[in-house]
């Protein structure tokens, strides 16, 4: 019989919620006190969170009150009730000013009617607070609103290189004052010297880390390097001087509007002086150290479903892909963490949960790489050389992506970063820096095209049958939501055969330049698709169970079916490549490369405002799908009043909730364990 571990923690809680009410309103300190601790030994949550900031209201500790909700929104960054209590907290510290920017975010990410109209009273009444305690200052009121109009105006960082307000970020620098300060500029246009909302993604952009300086400045150069620098205006003039030789550039010589690379053969001590501001990157030493891999090579490709592979025959689909990893390892019961790109590919760089990195939101920006360690920082932290090529507009510097990468290329996709482009750009990489410790990361989405109904290649064009081009404009509100379509098969599998064919040109390059000891070469995706499946549940296998495929080193060859998570990718490459272990994190080392234990199920979740939460786990005998009963808001929380759990058979299909009613309890509590800081009643 059932006892379901969800229901019975959320009454409790329930009830606790109440009693606590009861408490405020009663003014009874010793029974607060009692019930916060034992709602507190239960869960930790949003609701806490807000229970303990109104207590220190009432006790007049508005500090504690500050430092408390600061510390959830980290957590919760969309969460309408933190950002109203934190302008309260500001307007009753009389900080008028950031109590109305608050109050204004607590509105953008207001989801209810309810919610609206409550904030605007208090938006309403700070304006005529904020008119009289200015009214002497006009032009620190009128800063104070344009400052507000662009919290309401902010956008998402899919447009980049322009900013979250569409201006051009282009030679101005970034995360400023951090060690992971950067500079973006054009990249191989001749005459092009700055973007637009109708060019920015008409051209591919660099980025590089380093930083501005405006007068004489010194590098120790230990060895031969090659140093990467840029003027910011057209009058420029730069003088180098090493080992008593000057080297003297005008603005003919190094344009602004791309990075040049300057190699200087000896080691010393290089003075630079210019008559304007000089972006001047990173030191780059011409041979790396050979205790180190001399190339880890991330291989990302958008959107590919292992079950596909499976039952198309890979070696037919993909014959390249399967020749080169043929004498490395093929993990064949990989699991993605979510549905869609921007978590999942989060939770690859991270080794995180999405309910641990908390970046899942499609609209509203929100720093996670600061609260989280990233792959290639572990790789920088070694001394690699980190790169990253890319045309995923979920995966740029401005949406934390520049921490730990030396140098990224990007492109959108959309305006023609495809498969070729960036293959092409990471052998021009690779060549440059070849005897450089490099850390390398691609991203390829032209699997894309089937989801979203583009035909832009002559190779799949000219093989699609007439028949399978009908059905168009079959599609989900989004990509993710892609409906069955049996005419996007055919489609899908061609785009796969493509995709092989450019990243032929990359193995061979590899295979010919590298010795398989000093390499580690990983491909992996993020996510299947739903169009590859009947099944109604959006987390079904054709969408989560994704390929693993690594070669190189110590790296066993063969097949594994040990169950595996895309968070696993990050302590395998660290662990092969013999980094120190990862903490923190939710991934661990499968037991084929070493691990001390292997899962005994995998966890997939899809946290979506305006989508009900959906969770899959697979063991060796099932899968469990879960599903709560009302759709999420902007701040990620789940209401679990309502919800369904099925314990499904992976080898008949039959529901066995019931009859085996102890494991489906076992498998609830853990999806209570995994979902209860987010939980919601």
């Amino acid at each position: 019989m059932r006892t379901y571990p969800i229901k019975r923690n959320i009454k409790k809680l329930a009830s606790l919620h109440q009693a606590i009410k009861a408490s405020f309103q009663n003014n009874d300190p010793v029974t607060l006190d009692s019930n916060i601790k034992n709602y507190e030994d239960i869960n930790s949550d949003a609701n806490l969170i807000s229970i303990k900031s109104n207590y220190f209201f009432q006790k007049g500790d508005y500090d504690s009150a500050e430092a408390l909700i600061k510390h959830g929104l980290k957590v919760y960054p969309f969460h309408f009730d933190l950002h109203l209590n934190l302008g309260i907290v500001y307007e009753l510290k009389y900080q008028m000013a950031d109590s109305y920017y608050q109050y204004i975010r607590a509105l953008k990410f207001a989801f209810t009617d309810q919610d609206r109209e409550l904030i605007e009273t208090y938006i309403n009444r700070m304006n005529l607070l904020l008119e009289e305690i200015y009214q002497e200052h006009p032009q620190e009121l009128i800063d104070i609103l344009k400052y507000s109009g662009r919290i309401l105006d902010e956008r998402d960082h899919r447009e980049f290189p322009l900013d979250s307000y569409f201006e051009s970020t282009i030679r101005s620098p970034k995360a400023v004052g951090t060690k992971d300060e950067y500079m973006t500029n054009m990249y191989r246009t001749i005459t092009i010297a700055d973007v637009g909302l109708q060019t920015s993604q008409a051209y591919i952009t660099e980025s590089l880390k380093g930083k501005v300086y405006d007068s004489e400045h010194q590098i120790v150069l230990s060895q031969a390097s090659i140093l990467p620098i840029s003027t910011l205006r057209s009058d420029t003039y730069i003088d180098f001087e090493l080992n008593n030789k000057t080297y003297s550039f005008s603005s003919n010589d190094l344009k602004y509007n791309s990075f040049q690379y300057l190699r200087f053969n000896e080691p010393g001590t290089l003075t630079i002086d210019m008559n304007n501001p000089l972006f001047i990157g990173k030191p780059i030493s011409i041979k790396g150290e050979s205790d180190k891999k001399r190339l880890v090579f991330n291989i990302f490709i958008d959107g590919v479903s292992e079950v596909f592979l499976q039952e198309n025959n890979m070696e037919t689909l993909m014959p390249y892909t399967h020749q080169f990893f043929e004498n490395g390892l093929y993990a064949k019961n990989c699991y993605a963490t979510s549905e869609w790109t921007l978590p999942s590919i989060a939770s690859i760089y991270t080794g995180k949960y999405t309910t641990n990195h908390h970046l899942y939101h499609p609209e509203f920006n929100y720093d996670f790489a600061d609260y989280s360690k990233m792959i290639q920082e572990h790789f920088e932290e070694a001394g690699y050389m980190t790169t990253q090529i890319s045309g995923d507009w979920r995966v740029t510097p401005a949406h934390g992506y520049h921490k730990g990468f030396d140098r990224t290329l990007y492109q959108n996709f959309t305006g023609g970063m495809d498969c070729r482009q960036v293959v092409m750009e990471s052998m021009e990489q690779l060549e440059a820096f070849k005897d450089q410790n490099n850390f390398l990361s691609i991203s390829l989405s032209d699997l894309h095209h089937v989801p979203d109904e583009i035909n832009h290649n002559l190779a799949i064009q000219t093989k699609v049958d007439i028949s399978q081009r009908l059905n168009m404009n079959k599609k989900g509100s989004t990509t993710v939501l892609t409906p069955y379509d049996q005419n996007k098969h055919n489609k899908y599998g061609l785009e796969l055969t493509r995709l092989d064919f450019y990243l032929n040109i990359l193995y061979t390059y590899i295979n010919e330049n590298f010795n398989n000891e000093d390499i580690l070469v990983v491909l992996y995706s993020d996510h299947g698709q739903s169009f590859l499946s009947e099944d109604p549940f959006l987390l079904n296998e054709s969408r989560r169970k994704v390929p693993l495929m690594i070669k190189g080193g110590s790296t066993p060859v063969g097949t594994s079916n040990e169950l595996m998570a895309t968070i696993d990718i990050l302590p395998t490459l660290l662990h092969l490549a013999n980094l120190p272990v990862a903490t923190e994190i939710d991934g661990q080392l499968p037991v084929v490369f070493g691990g001390d234990s292997a899962r005994t199920f995998t966890y997939t979740e899809a946290i979506h405002p305006n989508q009900t939460y959906k969770a899959a786990l697979t063991d060796d005998t099932h899968h469990v799908y879960f599903e709560n009963g009302t759709a999420i808001e902007n701040d990620g929380l789940i209401d679990l009043n309502q919800y369904t759990l099925r314990l499904i058979n992976k080898v008949t299909g039959e529901d066995e909730t019931e009859s085996l009613a102890d494991r489906a309890d076992y498998y609830e509590q853990i999806i209570w364990e995994h979902i209860q800081s987010n939980a919601k009643f």
